[in-house]
């Protein structure tokens, strides 16, 4: 690759942008994940004091 094409620029600041993107994607499905398992171990916990709806 040449490192002293006009568009080099370009072609490092669109891989920093997708890397972002592709950082914050994965941080996002991490901290949902988490969030939902929260939620269950939560409803769980419910159903086993008697409080679930079934």
């Amino acid at each position: 690759m040449d490192l002293n094409a006009a568009h080099v620029s370009y072609v490092v600041a669109a891989y920093a942008v997708s890397f972002a993107g592709l950082a914050a994607l994965v941080i996002f499905v991490l901290l949902r994940d988490r969030r939902l398992k929260r939620q269950v171990a939560a409803l769980d916990r419910g159903k086993e004091r008697g409080h679930g709806r079934s």
